[in-house]
């Protein structure tokens, strides 16, 4: 049963947890943002559409984002216990460092149920749902943003120029279009204002206008016929837009039921990627034995060393996931190497500073780092110090 002690753990632990986990989502959100807008402004679409993308790219970037937050949590709450003393108090009491990593299994286990349902299952509809955006985009599927002061082509034969837009483009203000007929006709129509309008059949898009002149130039009269006009539609056809491809043609779109149907089918892809979500979603057991060595901190130095060497392994092993992923998907390595090879190394390498951790006198993996550390600062401190002398 879980005592107060635990509680007391939990606490300190799911707090940098959630806020790790809120502002890391936030600055991948806000780094991919920038870069989906442009493309969504050069392509003409909606910009609506860009909050969609980011919606269907966040179960992506959970993958990275969920262990980082299991890791930093846990690592900055055994080092607010390691620099308070408070850990010295719970080991005096007769409680080892394996009891007290017993809330973090639980944070873990937790985590990996929500690990598994979103790289297994959420993680591949949003990857799909992201794709097919991105093509609806680039198709105009999704309309095109019709742009002041220039002359924008709508649909077969109907250019259209405007002067201003209100209300996200559904207001036209000062407006020229002309429309060519398959027999000759040409209308020309300019008016002070206009909208868009879907026809109750769907099959058409009407532009009414508002105060203007329409212009008629046929080839088999003299002269142009003139209409002043108070309204008028102009009836535009629908484009008939390409449709995007079912989902599954890519194993990363597949869940984890649809690859483990798949996966003696000889297709390589397939069985790399049933291997990768495998080893990511298990990973996040791995990480809390990482973390407690790694916040165990002399009192006297009270370095963050320890954070920085962790993120570094932990961006380090997704990144070689990655590159594994790649390669056993083209056939050219077998997962166990390139997947489960890295997995056991760094599950090897957890456990090593773990028992440095747990059984060695001083219980600080990284103390050599920090000596090194410590040394290469001083040099650093003296070098500035000339540095501005000689200035």
């Amino acid at each position: 049963m879980l005592k107060k002690i635990d509680f007391y753990i939990l606490k300190n632990t799911v707090v940098p947890l959630f806020a790790t986990l809120g502002v890391s989502a936030l600055l991948l959100l806000l780094e991919k943002m920038l870069s989906l807008f442009d493309f969504v402004i050069n392509q003409g679409g909606p910009i609506d559409v860009v909050w969609q993308m980011l919606g269907n790219l966040m179960p992506q970037y959970l993958t990275l984002v969920i262990p980082l937050a299991m890791f930093l949590g846990v690592l900055l709450a055994t080092r607010k216990f390691a620099l308070s003393s408070e850990l010295d108090a719970m080991l005096s009491c007769g409680l080892s460092l394996h009891r007290l990593l017993l809330p973090s299994i639980l944070i873990a286990v937790s985590l990996l149920a929500i690990n598994i349902i979103v790289v297994g299952f959420v993680q591949p509809y949003s990857k799909y749902a992201y794709e097919e955006l991105i093509f609806d985009v680039r198709s105009g599927a999704l309309g095109a943003a019709i742009k002041s002061n220039e002359f924008t082509g709508l649909g077969t034969g109907l250019t259209l120029r405007i002067e201003e837009s209100r209300n996200s483009g559904r207001e036209l203000i000062d407006i020229f279009a002309q429309k060519e007929d398959s027999d000759g006709h040409i209308y020309s129509v300019s008016a002070k204002r206009g909208n868009f309008f879907a026809s109750p059949d769907q099959k058409y898009i009407i532009l009414r206008l508002y105060e203007g002149s329409l212009i008629d130039f046929d080839a088999s009269q003299d002269r142009p016929r003139i209409l002043n006009f108070d309204m008028h539609d102009l009836p535009l056809e629908v484009p008939m837009f390409e449709q995007f491809r079912n989902r599954g043609d890519d194993a990363e779109e597949m869940t984890f039921l649809e690859l483990w149907k798949l996966r003696n089918n000889g297709d390589t892809a397939v069985t790399a990627t049933l291997h990768s979500r495998a080893a990511r979603a298990l990973s996040i057991l791995i990480v809390p034995f990482l973390a407690v060595p790694l916040g165990l901190v002399a009192k006297r130095s009270g370095r963050a060393l320890g954070i920085s060497v962790g993120v570094f392994l932990l961006l380090l092993y997704h990144k070689v996931l990655e590159f594994g992923l790649d390669f056993s998907a083209e056939g050219s390595i077998d997962p166990l190497l390139s997947i489960w090879l890295p997995t056991a190394i760094f599950i090897g390498l957890t456990a090593r500073l773990y028992y440095i951790g747990a059984y060695k006198v001083g219980g600080t993996p990284l103390k050599y780092l920090e000596v090194v550390s410590e040394i290469l600062a001083e040099h650093a401190t003296r070098l500035f110090k000339k540095m501005r002398i000689a200035s």
